[in-house]
Order: structure tokens, then sequence, then C-alpha cells
């Protein structure tokens, strides 16, 4: 894949706070409202903040030997968690205390997805998934993979659950036993995406390749060439472009017509194009046109494709991996982890 370097004409991220939290920080959201946000570090602890100003409103006990994964109900102040003890549970952010504690189905629950009407959410624990209420009652849990499932995503207008495991993607409806459909390929797909109009599935893999699905197709197109394996994946929202991860760049490629396989990426990069540092994460905004990248080398980056890939802001954290990169709902606000517990938020101009 050729690389070209991009020019930074003006400084448009500006970091407005920053706090110190206990360990690497592991997961980030934001309250539907904006006004809230919540971090999960490796160890444990969720921290409740105000968005505004940074200050901590909660410390969450989160979960013995370590949190996994943080996520806003939609449209509530409810916060679900998972973590390293074999559990689910559900937060009143308000008071700070946990109202439902749920079995997750092995000793880790890794992955945590609402769907964004909000009345139910899935979890993941080693090759088990759950469906439950926003109650934290247990609707399905779906017969069990032949190896863990490696990430969820809910598919956007329907109530179909996707999960990512050795051996394609299988698609799950709450309603059935079975799954309803599955994308077979002989991988380990590491990151599922769905395209916000419905209309595509991407996943990125272990052997440094993305397959790419219409979703009433029964063979994936593929892009290949990525100096790593693919874990960062993003589409923007008008579902005609996907940014991927794997390796030092992230590429934006056109998936309009008849998709991205043979067409040549936009790369975007560092200012002078030599950066080696891995991408950790990329992240469209809601509804803009800009890319927010995090990097192994602490840098934090955000692009605007449409302007010749510009680079529009650039941060360092110091004190480790950038990580979590998370746009607020009015697209204005960054907020980003790192590997030495720093949590930080950008206002992006």
């Amino acid at each position: 894949m050729a690389t070209q370097p991009r020019v930074k004409t003006e400084q448009l991220l500006k970091r407005s706070w920053s706090i110190e939290l206990t360990d690497h920080v592991i997961s980030t959201a934001w309250i539907a409202s904006g006004d809230k946000i919540a971090a999960a570090v490796v160890s444990g602890p969720i921290v409740i903040a105000d968005a505004v100003t940074g200050r901590i409103l909660h410390t969450l006990h989160g979960h013995g030997f370590g949190t996994t994964a943080v996520g806003w109900q939609p449209g509530t102040d409810v916060l679900a968690s998972t973590g390293q003890d074999g559990k689910a549970k559900l937060w009143n952010t308000t008071t700070g205390e946990c109202s439902r504690e749920l079995v997750g189905g092995a000793a880790w629950v890794e992955l945590l997805a609402w769907h964004p009407a909000g009345k139910l959410f899935a979890t993941a624990a080693g090759k088990s998934v759950r469906v439950w209420t926003a109650d934290g009652d247990m609707v399905r849990e779906f017969k069990e993979h032949p190896a863990s499932v490696l990430d969820l995503a809910w598919k956007p207008g329907t109530s179909l659950l996707g999960a990512a495991t050795y051996g394609g993607i299988f698609v799950y409806d709450p309603t059935l036993d079975e799954s309803a459909r599955k994308y077979d390929w002989k991988g380990s797909p590491l990151v599922l995406v769905w395209s916000p109009d419905g209309r595509l599935l991407a996943h990125g893999n272990q052997d440094s390749t993305v397959h790419f699905w219409f979703a009433d197709a029964d063979t994936p197109l593929q892009m290949h060439g990525f100096p790593t394996k693919v874990r960062e994946l993003s589409f923007d929202s008008t579902s005609r472009y996907l940014a991927t991860g794997g390796g030092a760049a992230a590429c934006v490629w056109d998936c309009g017509g008849p998709g991205p396989e043979g067409r040549k990426p936009q790369m975007l990069m560092d200012e002078v194009g030599e950066s080696e540092a891995s991408l950790t994460a990329c992240r469209w905004q809601h509804r803009g046109f800009r890319i927010a990248g995090t990097f192994a080398d602490g840098a934090v980056r955000v692009w605007q494709p449409a302007a010749k890939g510009k680079l529009i802001g650039e941060d360092t954290f110091t004190d480790g991996e950038a990580v979590h990169p998370s746009w607020s709902p009015d697209d204005r606000r960054l907020l980003v982890g790192s590997g030495g517990g720093t949590l930080a938020m950008f206002k992006v101009g």
C-alpha cells in the first residue's frame, strides 16, 4: 500500500482536561445527553465524570480481577459493565450503586453491546453469548460456539446480533435458539462492524486481512496486504467509507458501488509520514466526516479525509499507548485513554 505524508495546516485538537486514573484505561463511553462519561481501568474501578470539567462524580468498584467493558443504556443514566469476575452489572450512575449483578456464562465476561433502542443488551463470555433485557433478565443464551467470541455488534435497524468467532460471523435473532444466518469464513475474525444502513458487514482478521460482505451475499470480498492483524474498523455515517487499521496508518476504503476490493485506499498518517507506531483504534464521527486515530506511541490524531486526508490536530500521551477514542454525541469532543491511566478530553474545532 502506497503512503503519502499529510500536511497539517491548523491545530484544531485542543486538550480541555485530563485526569489520572489508577491503571490502563480499558473502556470509555459517553452518556447520550453528552454531559457525563464513563471510563474503566483494567484493574477494576470505573469512574463517572463530568464531561465538561472532568470532575469525578463517582468511582464504582467495578469488577473483581478487572473490568473489561462499559456501556450506557441509550437514553438513560444506567451503565452496564462486564468483568473478569464472570459477571455483568447494571449501575445507577446517579447514586453510584450497583442495581443488578448477572451471571455471564464463563469466568471472564469480555464483551458488552447495547441495542440502539436500549431495550436489550448482549454479553459474550468465552464461547457463550447471552441477551438480556434492560432490567437484567436473560432473554436467550445461544448454543456454545466453536471458539471464543471476539466481538459483538447489532445490525442497524434490526433486532439481529452479529457474533465474531473462529469460522465466521454468526447472526442471531433473540427470539430464536439457532442462528438466523452465518457468514462462513475459515479463519479468526477479531472485530466486526456493520455499515449504518445495514447493507454491509466487515470483519478484521488474525491473518492481516479484512473481509467485506454485502449483507445478502454468500461470498466475501477481501482486502489484504496489511502489515499486522486488523483489530481497527469503523464505518462513516453515510455507509460509503470504511476506515481500517492493521499497521501504522489508517486506511479509508470506498465501499460504494461494487465495494472496496481492488481499489486503492486513502492513507492517513502523521504530519511527515514517518511514524512506525501501530494504530490502536480508529473512529469516524457519528455524523461528521472526521476520523480520530490513536497509536501505540501515545499519539492522538484527527484527520479530514474529504480534504485530501488533511491532519487537523495532534496530541501525544507520555505514559503509554493512546487507546479507546470515543466521540461525544455532538461530535465536538473526543475522549481518549492511555496505557498509563490518563483520561483526557479534547475539543475539536
